[in-house]
């Protein structure tokens, strides 16, 4: 018995029942499993050697403008997520496009969506986290 129903009890208070709970995804048919959403993902230690190749890639910052002000990356532009979708006109379609974020989950979410709309893009593994940690040029906000 769980702490919650047991303390009902002890109080005098009915229980709910409990509510019914999926399936472990094992047990899902084969056309009931979700497609795995693939999106490529780079390193900062080859996204520092591409960004010195023939075709530098697009660095795509799309943290909110308060994390951006803090630390950026100096030749990242900066598109806020939820700004993606209306400003995609002002997106290179001739050059790969790395976005990222703090640590990449948002970044992930955003590049599969550039994907979808037919862009090049992929996923800075572990964010502007990684980028720092791994020793990748920031500017960084030194007043209040």
């Amino acid at each position: 018995m769980k702490l919650p129903d047991f303390m009902k009890r002890l109080l005098g208070k009915p229980v709910a029942p409990a509510r019914p709970t999926a399936p472990p995804l094992a047990l899902l048919t084969p056309e009931l499993e979700p497609d795995e959403i693939q999106v490529p993902e780079i390193t900062a230690a080859a996204l520092r050697s591409a960004l010195h190749g023939d075709q530098p890639p697009l660095l795509l910052d799309v943290r909110e403008p308060y994390e951006w002000r803090q630390v950026r990356i100096p030749a990242a532009r900066h598109l806020p997520m939820n700004s993606v979708p209306q400003r995609l006109a002002e997106l290179p379609d001739d050059r790969p496009i790395v976005v990222f974020c703090a640590h990449g989950s948002r970044s992930f979410g955003v590049a599969y969506y550039l994907r979808t709309q037919g862009f090049d893009a992929c996923n800075l593994t572990g964010g502007i986290t990684q980028w720092c940690v791994q020793g990748g040029e920031v500017e960084v906000r030194t007043t209040l």
